[in-house]
């Protein structure tokens, strides 16, 4: 596996852990505790729900994002 894959995995796993803690964060949110660009983790988050780990809501001006898969390792 190579890093940049090998870091997206783990990016992966820090967003459905926060999101299994504290369901109903926004982009800026996730990207803040994850130490990321907040427009990396809008596109991170958009490829996220493509392949359905994530699901979100819009609710006014902001995107929330939720755990799409119940269990979280």
């Amino acid at each position: 596996m190579n890093t940049q894959s090998h870091k997206n995995k783990d990016l992966t796993m820090r967003v459905r852990r926060l999101l299994s803690k504290t369901p109903g964060l926004s982009v800026k949110e996730l990207a803040k505790a994850s130490h990321v660009n907040r427009q990396f983790m809008a596109g991170f988050l958009s490829a996220m729900e493509e392949k359905g780990d994530v699901y979100s809501r819009k609710v006014g001006p902001a995107r929330i994002y939720f755990n799409n898969k119940v269990k979280v390792e």
